[in-house]
């Protein structure tokens, strides 16, 4: 029964240790060989099962279970062994030939195993289970696949120990250090196991070993998916932002860059929706047109047209602010006051136009505005606000004609 604890004890501490393995959905990319680590796990909790089987089976003289859970045990056994040696070369890296070296020599040993243990069925070379009296015997082969098993730890621990000191791993030296020690601890153990089949040592081995090495892997997993999750707030952010300058860029005119016409219809229906909820705030709107760019365009041609454009957006701005001007057309754009520029927004239009009666008979800009403001419970849209703008904006056009 003593043997059968153990076991027992030893499975339930693995799967607690290794939960968060067991229960590991996609690991993040960062986390190097864990797929391998997994796979290794696995293996070790299925051996685990088969010897607390064994022990089971053993003291209560259930003679073919025994020697079918006997198989299973060396059958798993081999394979601790060859995803071990998978997990450390790919998480080592190293030398290739090397690495395949020690991959090979892990295939090759689980290979071994199962030819073993097929040839055991009609001639015993491993073990043999007395059917009558359930006496479990060890033959030659399984002390010989013992002994190379401790000289495959031994394999991985020079491995490691050369990685480290080929590669000066400052960086990943508690790593290796726990490979180290988990290939040392299971060589010693394997090697007492030899003497004694009847004690669990093979298993006490692993379960220290394994103990000691997922304080490395659990450690790394968390700084894994703790830097999964900053790189995911990264490139949120980045996203954001780049959606952000895609819709800014959407909305903004190339040319002079304020805000274009799609730019201007969002602002109509948000200010369309807030009339309607009796929730607009006080506002103004200023219609602005370039008085001559016709003639500039067909004179001096498209790029001369564009730089007066240009000039034009400048003035508007020196006066009206740059954050709500809107190119509505070609040559017209809308300014949108509200809050201190609202209620500055007779002195500023005074001002503006005195700006421009100045520029007449020069090369400057001439720009005709007009304003309206919007009257609370008499206007039901904003295009109606609009339009006396418009309208005042042709009156100030044909004045401004009459003085050119």
């Amino acid at each position: 029964m003593p043997y059968s604890v153990f076991t027992i004890l030893a499975l339930t501490i693995h799967i607690i240790v290794n939960i968060d393995i067991f229960l590991m959905g996609k690991p993040p990319k960062s986390l190097v060989a864990i797929k391998e680590y997994k796979a290794f796990v696995i293996s070790i909790a299925l051996f685990f099962l088969t010897d607390v089987l064994w022990g089971v089976f053993e003291e209560n003289k259930l003679a073919i279970a025994l020697y079918i859970d006997t198989t299973a045990y060396f059958l798993m056994m081999g394979s601790t062994i060859f995803f071990w040696t998978r997990y450390v070369t790919k998480l080592l890296g190293g030398r290739k030939v090397f690495s395949q070296i020690v991959r090979w020599v892990g295939f090759t040993f689980l290979l071994t195993e199962v030819v073993l243990l097929i040839v055991n069925i009609p001639l015993p070379v491993l073990f043999r289970v007395d059917l009558s009296t359930c006496v479990y015997e060890s033959y030659i082969a399984r002390n010989v696949m013992l002994w190379i098993q401790i000289g495959m730890y031994l394999l991985a621990f020079i491995f490691t120990l050369v990685n480290t000191i080929i590669n000066k791993e400052r960086k990943h030296l508690v790593r290796n250090i726990a490979i180290i020690a988990y290939s040392l601890i299971n060589a010693t153990f394997i090697f007492i196991q030899l003497f004694d089949p009847y004690l669990p040592l093979y298993s006490m081995g692993l379960l220290i070993g394994i103990c000691v090495l997922s304080i490395f892997v659990v450690r790394d997993i968390r700084e894994a998916y703790r830097d999964a999750l900053l790189e995911s707030k990264n490139n949120e952010k980045i996203q954001k932002e780049e959606l952000g300058n895609a819709i800014t860029q959407a909305r903004t005119d190339s040319l002079t860059g304020t805000k274009n016409k799609y730019a201007y219809i969002e602002l109509e229906e948000e200010m369309d929706r807030l009339i309607a909820e009796d929730k607009a705030e006080d506002f103004a709107i200023v219609v602005c047109d370039l008085n001559g760019l016709k003639t500039i365009n067909d004179k001096y041609g498209h790029d001369k047209g564009d730089q007066y454009i240009i000039a034009s957006v400048k003035v508007i701005e020196e006066y009206f602010g740059k954050e709500e001007i809107y190119r509505f057309g070609g040559d017209e754009f809308v300014v949108f006051l509200k809050g201190e520029l609202y209620k500055q927004r007779r002195t500023i239009l005074n001002n503006f136009n005195r700006f421009i009666d100045g520029c007449l008979g020069k090369d400057l800009p001439v720009i005709s505005a007009g304003m309206s403001a919007y009257k609370r419970g008499e206007d039901n849209t904003f295009r109606a606000v609009f339009n006396r703008a418009d309208k005042s904006m042709y009156s100030r056009k044909e004045m401004l004609k009459e003085h050119l």
